[in-house]
C-alpha cells in the first residue's frame, strides 16, 4: 500500500506547508491498518506521544516518545501494537527541497549526539507551529535545512555577517524576509542561515524576536504605554502575539513583568 502526500494511517489534526515540506500533526486514538505500506516522499516522524512496534525488512524497532523515524521514498514498513493515544509530528519532503537547499537526505544522522541535535531542531519546529507568526516560515525552513546539511563552515566570521546584523538592528521593528536579506547582501539564503546559526547560536527568526522582546522590555519598565501600544510599537502583530513570545523567551507575560 502506497500512501499519497499528506495521507497517514492516523487522524491528521493540523497541516502546514513550508517551502517544499508538508508538516502534519497526526493522532492515533483507535486501531489502524497494520499492513505494510510506504510513502511517496522522503518522510520523517518525531514521536511526541505513545509509540508502536515498527517493522522494516527483517528488523523490529520499539518506537517511543522522542524517537525520530526516517524513511526514504517508497521505503516499506509497518506499525503494530500502537499505544493509544499516540501523536506524531510528520514531515514530508519533496525532491525540490533538497536541490534548492543543496541538502542531502543521507546527511541526516540519527545516532548519539546527532540524534539529540535533530530532536531539538524538530521540537523547535513543533513550537514554531504553535507560535505561527511572520518569522515562523523562515525559521522552520532554516531548522529543516540544518537536518540535512553537513556543516563545513570556516571558523572565521565573514564580514557580511556584521552588515547583516546592522540591517536587522536598524530595522528591528520590521519583518525582513530572508530572500530580501539575501538579495541585499548578494549571499545565498542557505549560506545566510548556516552561518547565522553558527555564529549567533540560533535562527534569524529567533534573533529578530529577541530584539523585539528587549525593546519591549524597555517600554514596559520606562514608559506608561499600554501593552497593546508597546506590542504595535515593537512590531508584534497584536497584544496576544506579544504575550506568546514573552512567555516563550522570558517565561512571564508582559503584565507580570511590569509589576516586578
Amino acid at each position: 500500500m502506497k500512501l499519497k502526500e499528506n495521507i497517514f494511517l492516523g487522524t491528521t489534526d493540523k497541516k502546514f506547508q513550508v517551502s517544499d515540506c508538508a508538516i502534519s500533526l497526526v493522532n492515533y486514538t483507535k486501531p489502524v491498518s497494520e499492513d505494510w505500506h510506504s510513502h511517496e516522499d522522503i518522510h520523517l516522524s518525531l514521536i511526541l506521544q505513545g509509540g508502536n512496534l515498527e517493522s522494516r525488512k527483517n528488523q523490529d524497532v520499539q518506537v517511543s516518545p522522542g524517537r525520530i523515524m526516517a524513511y526514504n521514498q517508497g521505503e516499506i514498513h509497518r506499525n503494530r501494537f500502537t499505544a493509544f493515544p499516540s501523536k506524531n509530528l510528520n514531515l514530508e519532503f519533496k525532491s525540490d527541497f533538497f536541490s534548492k537547499n543543496e541538502a542531502d537526505f543521507s546527511a541526516l544522522t540519527l545516532s548519539n549526539w546527532e540524534n539529540e541535535k535533530a530532536y531539538i531542531s524538530l521540537i523547535k519546529v513543533y513550537y514554531e507551529l504553535q507560535i505561527n507568526d511572520i518569522y515562523s516560515i523562515d525559521t522552520i525552513d532554516s531548522l529543516l535545512q540544518s537536518l540535512f546539511i553537513k556543516e563545513n563552515i570556516s571558523s572565521n566570521k565573514p564580514l557580511w555577517l556584521n552588515r547583516l546584523q546592522e540591517i536587522i538592528e536598524d530595522r528591528w521593528d520590521e519583518f525582513i524576509p530572508l530572500d530580501e536579506l539575501a538579495a541585499t547582501l548578494n549571499i545565498h539564503p542557505v549560506t545566510i542561515s548556516k552561518y547565522f546559526k553558527k555564529f549567533y547560536r540560533g535562527t534569524l527568526g529567533d534573533y529578530m524576536r529577541r530584539i523585539k522582546v528587549h525593546r519591549a522590555l524597555y517600554y514596559l519598565f520606562h514608559t506608561e504605554m499600554s501593552i497593546t501600544e508597546i506590542a504595535l510599537r515593537c512590531g508584534f502583530s497584536d497584544h496576544s502575539h506579544m504575550i506568546r513570545i514573552f512567555k516563550l523567551y522570558i517565561g512571564f507575560n508582559p503584565k507580570r513583568i511590569r509589576k516586578i
